[in-house]
């Protein structure tokens, strides 16, 4: 027998998409989905039918963030973050649904197997809704079928040294039947693009203690040169391919010529690269190393450009922890520390940094619009502020990046 759960979530200040005012409005929710968003209302007459009634009052109920890239480390590197203590800031910061990456974790997530070990880890302990990603690493095109099967979201692959030596990069020969096994999937291929083309990764000959000494050792080309691969390999198989954490400026008008010439191709970058600047990284706070790395205040500002004509269409966290002493913090040494910022329970805080710009943007995290392209959930936790619990929804739609596809080919679609 199947129980049915009814639920009104009701307030003064509902936001519920970048086109509709903010207002009040009841929410009703039906076995922890939308069932119906009542416009211009304020509670209904005769609450007694439903099973639970939650009134925000003055405060602003709004949709949860999807955060789609976030290092969880469960199973097997919990003491750098578990599931419990990850998904417990992702609430606090206003973030109902991550999507956990096939590394850092142990072993990482590159079969079916190492999928249902992390399934198996992560029971009652999540605060809010987790998604999951796959990896592609040299020789695992026939565990691709069997996870999407299983319902990864898509996968991830590098095109340098991940850092694992269990999570190995793909070369562009390791790619072509990749590619194969993903056409007619509808699932989507994540590349960490960064390339060291010539096979001479860069020597270091300065202050390992200084910020410049990093960033120069991880150039702008790595990034150029991998993302011309990836825009290559998409058009020619048009399996959908997403780049992550976009560093580089310079190689936004070749992602958005090869979106104009059909492919499906979509890019994201992070928070850190929108409001840390590498001339102001001081030296040895190798608590900023994250690759690819911080850059240029002139790089920041053309990626903000990228935002505002939508050639960026997401932004997320790439959440990624480790114990203290990986960082270095006592010597300062910026080439052997550990490489990732930790970000996820500034969630809220990271999205107010993209309202507070004088650009009219709505990242597809946030974004609810038709139905056809997402539906909301309830998450299971709601976020305590000021001694009140307020009601978060969530896009339950599992996989953002799909979200933010979705518009450009809208938008692409409207153009012609």
């Amino acid at each position: 027998m199947i129980c049915r759960m009814r639920s009104l979530f009701k307030g003064l200040s509902v936001l519920i998409n970048d086109a509709t005012p903010i207002s009040a409005a009841n929410v009703i929710v039906e076995n922890g989905r939308i069932d119906e968003i009542q416009l211009g209302k304020y509670g209904m007459p005769d609450e007694t039918s439903f099973d639970e009634v939650v009134d925000a009052g003055s405060l602003l109920m709004m949709p949860g963030v999807i955060d789609s890239h976030v290092h969880v480390n469960e199973p097997g590197r919990t003491e750098w973050e578990g599931f419990e203590t990850a998904t417990a800031a992702a609430a606090v910061g206003g973030i109902t649904t991550i999507v956990d990456m096939p590394l850092n974790c142990s072993p990482v997530t590159t079969s079916l197997k190492a999928l249902q070990t992390k399934l198996r880890s992560l029971q009652h302990k999540c605060k809010v809704d987790v998604a999951f990603w796959g990896g592609v690493i040299p020789g695992n095109k026939a565990e691709l079928r069997p996870m999407i099967q299983a319902g990864v979201v898509g996968f991830k692959c590098f095109l340098i040294d991940s850092g694992l030596d269990e999570f190995p990069h793909v070369t562009e020969e390791d790619l072509h039947p990749v590619f194969e096994t993903l056409v007619g999937t509808g699932s989507v291929l994540l590349f960490h693009a960064e390339m060291d083309a010539c096979g001479c990764t860069r020597s270091v000959q300065s202050d390992v203690t200084q910020y410049e000494t990093f960033l120069q050792s991880r150039p702008k080309e790595w990034e150029n040169d991998a993302i011309k691969l990836v825009c290559k390999l998409c058009l020619l198989y048009k399996v959908r391919c997403h780049i992550v954490h976009l560093s580089s400026s310079e190689v936004v008008p070749l992602i958005q010529h090869a979106q104009e010439e059909g492919a499906p191709l979509t890019v994201e970058t992070c928070n850190h690269y929108l409001t840390l600047v590498s001339e102001k990284v001081p030296d040895g706070a190798t608590e900023y190393k994250c690759c690819p790395p911080i850059r240029e205040q002139v790089n920041q500002d053309l990626l903000w450009e990228a935002i505002r004509s939508d050639a960026i269409e997401m932004v997320v966290s790439d959440h990624s922890p480790c114990l203290p002493e990986m960082k270095n913090l006592d010597t300062g040494d910026f080439m052997t520390a550990w490489g990732g910022i930790s970000s996820l329970q500034f969630g809220e805080r990271d999205v107010a940094v993209l309202f507070l710009e004088p650009v009219t943007f709505t990242p597809s995290c946030l974004y609810i619009g038709e139905r056809r392209l997402s539906a909301i959930l309830v998450p299971a936790s709601r976020v305590k502020r000021s001694g009140r619990y307020v009601p978060a929804t969530s896009i339950c739609r599992s996989l953002a990046v799909l979200v933010g596809s979705e518009r450009a080919r809208l938008r692409r679609a409207d153009a012609r």
